[in-house]
Order: structure tokens, then sequence, then C-alpha cells
């Protein structure tokens, strides 16, 4: 007689590179102070994927470590290490930046996002060894020239996607004059949609839940998206359930900062209780422009 949760997934997507080229406070402080000491040392304090794997409070948030067993592990956390953890655990994974940049490429309906073509047949081989992912490979298509995402980049009108300091692809401007549409709120954009995707997939699967049942679908994330004549007026929520397979369901975005998920929920159980719909999908993607954000403290204090 009342709404319940039938299932949530937790993911978390490991992004150096973002970190560096596409977080507001790098992008800041690379355009105000270029010569800071901050810019010189941060690559030294970004993590490698297997230390994130390993990292305690990782391993809780995916399921993988119960809470109280967090609890009682010697503080400080960010020097201590799980052995043989997993990418995977009970409520989601983490996902390396290679793959998730081939998520925002599938993600990509408007053939913005360029990924060069060997790294995109190393990509499709991951691809078709996840069970997340394989459907969704074929969507890679077959890559571009080197070349070509050079004088893209270059010419300043598209923003580049790097991995381990050497660009392997980017995200095009969506128009030449809209500043909504610029590279850099597209990257961030498609972000948000391909990790949002990836959360949908977890929780279909989780919660042993039919693609077909779900009747709508709310988005709560910190971005927004959105033209110069509705500038945040955009759905990632439908968005989302077109690439996650979500063929029955239609949807809208809920913002609210930080609190956006627990407004998402008190408008999913309210559509549930009144009966409109049956099985709606809270859904968030993570935010490019908080990469790093609080990057100087952590520097200063030597936190890794």
């Amino acid at each position: 007689m009342y709404p319940v949760i039938r299932g949530v997934s937790y993911v978390l997507v490991h992004t150096p590179d973002m970190v560096l080229h596409n977080g507001t406070t790098q992008i800041l402080e690379r355009e105000t102070n270029p010569d800071s000491e901050y810019l010189k040392v941060i690559r030294n304090h970004l993590r490698s994927y297997d230390d994130v794997v390993a990292y305690p409070v990782n391993q809780t948030y995916i399921g993988n470590i119960e809470p109280e067993e967090l609890a009682n592990l010697e503080r400080p956390w960010f020097n201590k290490k799980v052995e043989e953890a997993s990418r995977y655990g009970r409520f989601g994974e983490i996902m390396p930046e290679d793959e998730f940049y081939g998520l925002m490429k599938v993600c990509d309906v408007f053939d913005l996002v360029k990924l060069e073509k060997n790294f995109t047949q190393e990509l499709k081989i991951k691809f078709e060894n996840n069970k997340y992912l394989v459907e969704l490979s074929k969507r890679l298509k077959e890559g571009y020239e080197k070349d070509e995402i050079d004088k893209l980049v270059e010419d300043g009108v598209a923003e580049g996607l790097y991995l381990n300091d050497k660009l392997v692809g980017c995200v095009k401007r969506a128009h030449e004059y809209d500043i909504n549409l610029s590279a850099h709120v597209i990257t961030e954009n498609l972000a948000v949609k391909a990790s949002g995707v990836l959360a949908a997939l977890h929780i279909m699967e989780k919660a042993n839940i039919n693609r077909e049942e779900i009747d709508y679908i709310i988005e709560c994330s910190e971005e927004a998206c959105g033209d110069m004549n509705q500038r945040g007026g955009g759905n990632f929520a439908k968005a989302i359930g077109e690439i996650a397979g979500l063929k029955n369901a239609t949807g809208c975005d809920v913002r609210g900062f930080c609190a956006g998920p627990a407004h998402a929920l008190l408008y999913a159980s309210t559509l549930v209780q009144s009966k409109v719909f049956k099985n709606v999908l809270v859904v968030a993607g993570g935010a490019t422009a908080k990469l790093g954000m609080n990057g100087r403290d952590h520097v200063k204090r030597e936190c890794l």
C-alpha cells in the first residue's frame, strides 16, 4: 500500500586527467595563476586506479565493506588499502577513466565525442567483455584520426580528453555562438549523462527490475543542460533512459544542489503513492566541475 525502495546502486568513476583538465578549481587556477605551485605538484597527488579501488572508503561505498567495519579502521583512511580489492561490489562499481570516455561516446547522439581510432578499438574489446556495456559496444563506432582530434583542440572548438596526459579524444562544441553549448559545457553534460547511465544499468541488475517496467525517471544531479533559449531546461532523465534501454519511461530533472536526491525521492514516493506511476527510477550523474574542488587543501596536507 505504500512506496518502497526496491534497490540501490552506487558507482564511482576514476578520472584523474579530468581533474586536471575539467575540474573548475584547476581550470580557474590555470587561467589566473598558471605558474602556481599547486598546478606543478597536483599530478603527484592523484591516485592510480588500483589505489582508488583499494581505498577502504570506496570499497565501503560500492558495498564490499560494511560501514561499521570502516568505522573500526584506524584513521587516517587515505593511506590505507584493502588487499585484493574488487572493482565490483554489491551496490555497483569503480570505473576506470578510459572506459568512461567510451561511455561518454556511446551516450553522445550528435557525434560530438571523437575518440582516436586505436583507442576506440581497445575500448571495443573491453566493452564486449563487460556485461554492463556489451550492448552499447556498437555505439563506439570506428574512431577518428589523431590529426583531426589534435586540430579540433588546437582550434579551440573542442575540449580534449586525456589519458595519462596523452590526448585520446575530444568533445566538440554543439554551437558556434551559444556558450551553453560550448565544448566545456557539453563535456560536463556528457559526463553527467554517462555516469547516470552507468548507475541506471547497475540498479536494473541489483534490484532485478525489468527495464520495461520503469515508468518514470527523475534525474537529480548538480548539473543542468539546455541552450540559450532554455538554459537549464533540458532533460537528463529521458536522455539517460534512452541509452539505458528504459523505453517505456518518461521523466524530468529535479535540482536542489547537494539535497537534490532527497527532493527526488520525495517526488518519486508521492508519484507511486498516488498511483500515477508504479516504478520510478531516481538517478544522478556526477559533476566534473567538482573534481579536485578541495584539492589545494589536500595537497597542503599531503593527502593523496
